[in-house]
C-alpha cells in the first residue's frame, strides 16, 4: 500500500541562524532582526537570548533600546535569506519532485510512494536535516503525518529533530494543544467566541463538535471547517513551486507606518512590478490577492481580478483592493500582492485613440527601458519619493 506521508520542515529562526553563520561572534549573544533602525521600526525575528531579555516579535526599536542595551540589532537582509532559502529548496527537491515552499523558512514535501525508495520516511527526513546542517550549518525540525495541517503543527509544538504522527492518531495528538494552532482560529470572530467560552484546548472543540446543531449556531459558516481541523482532517495538496505558478511581490516596510502617501507609493511600485511581469508573460490573471500585515501581527486580504495589464489598470485594481482591505488605524508592516490563475492575454488593436490604448503604449515603452537597464531604472515621481524616503529612514 502506498504511503501518504507529508513532511513539514521548519527552519527555526532561520534569519538569526544565517546572521550567526556570517558573523560567528553573534553566537550565544542576544540578537534581533529589525525592520529598520528607526525608532518606529520593529522586531521581525529574535534569538532565544533576546527573549530572555524580555523582548518579543513586533516590539518597537525605541522600546528595545530602553529594555536591553546588550541586544545586537540587525537590519533585515533580504538577499542573504533568499539565497539560503533557494539553496535549501534545491536540496529538498532532490528527495521528492513535489516541494511547496511556505513562507521563508518552511517547506512541505509530498513523500507519497517514496517509502519504496527510502524504506523508512523518517530516515529520509533525518538525511535531509543532516545534509543541510553539514553543508550550510542551518538547523531545522521535521514533522511527518498524512497531511499538511498536522505535519505543520508538529514542528510548531515539538522540539525534537524529527517526529511522526501515525495515521489515525491525529485527533489524539491535537487534544491537549492550544486552539490557536488551527488555521481557522486566526479569524477574529472565531477567536472571540473561543475566548468567551474559555476554550483552551482543542479537545474542548472536539467535544463541542459532537453537538452539531449547537456547534453550527455558535460558529456559523466556519463550524464545518473548525470541526475538521480539530480532528486533524486536511485534504489540501502539497503544490510544487512550479505548479503553483504565482507572481508574488511583497514589500516589508523599513518603518511601520500608516502614512497614506507612503502606502500609495508602495502599492503603485508593487503593482507596476506585477504588470511588468504579466506583459512579459503575455498573460492576464483572473485572481489577485492583496494582503496587509499590521505591526500588531494581524493580517487581512482582499481578492479581485485584472481587467487589463497596462500599468494604470493594474494599479487601479490593486489600489481598490488595498482601500477595501485597510480598514484599521494600526501601522502597516508589509504589503503582499499574489497573482494567479493566468490565461493568455489578447491585445485587441483599436483603430481609434482610447485612454486604455494610450496607457498600454506608455507601459510598453517603459518596459523597453526596464528590460534594458533594470526595473528600477525608471520610476514615477511618487514612487521614487517613497523609495528615497525609505532609504533615508533605513540609513
Amino acid at each position: 500500500m502506498t504511503s501518504q506521508d507529508v513532511l513539514h520542515m521548519r527552519l527555526n529562526n532561520m534569519e538569526i541562524q544565517a546572521e550567526r553563520i556570517i558573523d560567528p561572534s553573534l553566537k550565544a549573544r542576544p540578537v534581533a532582526i529589525i525592520s529598520s533602525h528607526n525608532s518606529n521600526g520593529s522586531i521581525i525575528s529574535l534569538s532565544s537570548e533576546a527573549k530572555e531579555e524580555g523582548l518579543h516579535r513586533g516590539m518597537k526599536v525605541s522600546l528595545v533600546r530602553k529594555m536591553s542595551h546588550s541586544t545586537q540589532l540587525l537590519p533585515y537582509n533580504h538577499s542573504l535569506y533568499d539565497r539560503i532559502n533557494w539553496y535549501i529548496y534545491r536540496v529538498v527537491s532532490s528527495y521528492t519532485p513535489v516541494v511547496e515552499p511556505h513562507r521563508l523558512n518552511e517547506f512541505f514535501l509530498d513523500m507519497g510512494g517514496m517509502d519504496s525508495i527510502y524504506g523508512n520516511i523518517k530516515n529520509a527526513g533525518l538525511d535531509i536535516i543532516k545534509r543541510i546542517r553539514d553543508e550550510i550549518s542551518i538547523y531545522g525540525t521535521i514533522g511527518i503525518s498524512k497531511n499538511k495541517l498536522v505535519s505543520q503543527i508538529i514542528t510548531a509544538v515539538i522540539p525534537d529533530e524529527i517526529h511522526k504522527i501515525d495515521s489515525g492518531y491525529e485527533s489524539q495528538f491535537l487534544e491537549p494543544l492550544n486552539p490557536k494552532l488551527l488555521p481557522v482560529v486566526r479569524i477574529k470572530s472565531i477567536q472571540c467566541i473561543l475566548k468567551f467560552l474559555l476554550i483552551k484546548q482543542i479537545s474542548h472543540i472536539q467535544i463541542m463538535a459532537q453537538q452539531s446543531e449547537e456547534f453550527d449556531i455558535l460558529f456559523g459558516i466556519y463550524a464545518k471547517v473548525l470541526s475538521k481541523e480539530a480532528q486533524g482532517y486536511d485534504t489540501s495538496q502539497v503544490k510544487s513551486y512550479r505548479s503553483r505558478n504565482h507572481i508574488l511581490e511583497q514589500k516589508i516596510l523599513p518603518e511601520d507606518t500608516n502614512d497614506q502617501m507612503i502606502l500609495d507609493g508602495i502599492v503603485k511600485d508593487l503593482s507596476e512590478r506585477v504588470s511588468f511581469k504579466l506583459r512579459k508573460r503575455k498573460q492576464i490573471a483572473d485572481r489577485v490577492q492583496l494582503k496587509i500585515h499590521y505591526s500588531d501581527g494581524y493580517n487581512i486580504c482582499y481578492n479581485g481580478k485584472f481587467a487589463d495589464i497596462d500599468d494604470m489598470s493594474v494599479f487601479m485594481t490593486c489600489k481598490k483592493l488595498f482601500k477595501n482591505a485597510n480598514q484599521r488605524r494600526n501601522r502597516i508592516r508589509s504589503i503582499l500582492i499574489d497573482v494567479s490563475e493566468f490565461r493568455p492575454y489578447a491585445d485587441q488593436k483599436n483603430l481609434f485613440f482610447t485612454k486604455e490604448g494610450h496607457s498600454m503604449k506608455v507601459s510598453r515603452a517603459i518596459d523597453k527601458i526596464r528590460a534594458k537597464y533594470g526595473f528600477d531604472s525608471i520610476q514615477t515621481a511618487n514612487v521614487l519619493r517613497v523609495l528615497n524616503h525609505q532609504q533615508c529612514s533605513f540609513i
